[in-house]
């Protein structure tokens, strides 16, 4: 019986953690799409997507 207790608050615990990640993940795209239009709008140079994903890997491998 115990077992079964502690088995359903572990499930419940990273159902509620799955459901926080998803919404940061999904708030996060939003806002950033947002930025982007915004500052396109504003006749900001905006990167593009391949740009950015060089510049992360640059700074994942400084970091590393």
């Amino acid at each position: 019986m115990r077992m079964r207790r502690v088995l359903r608050s572990v499930s419940t615990f990273l159902t509620q953690l799955g459901a926080a990640l998803l919404k940061a993940v999904v708030t996060s795209m939003v806002l950033g799409i947002v930025l982007v239009s915004i500052m396109h709008q504003m006749g900001v140079p905006v990167p593009s997507a391949a740009e950015l994903l060089r510049g992360v890997e640059r700074l994942a491998h400084v970091l590393s």
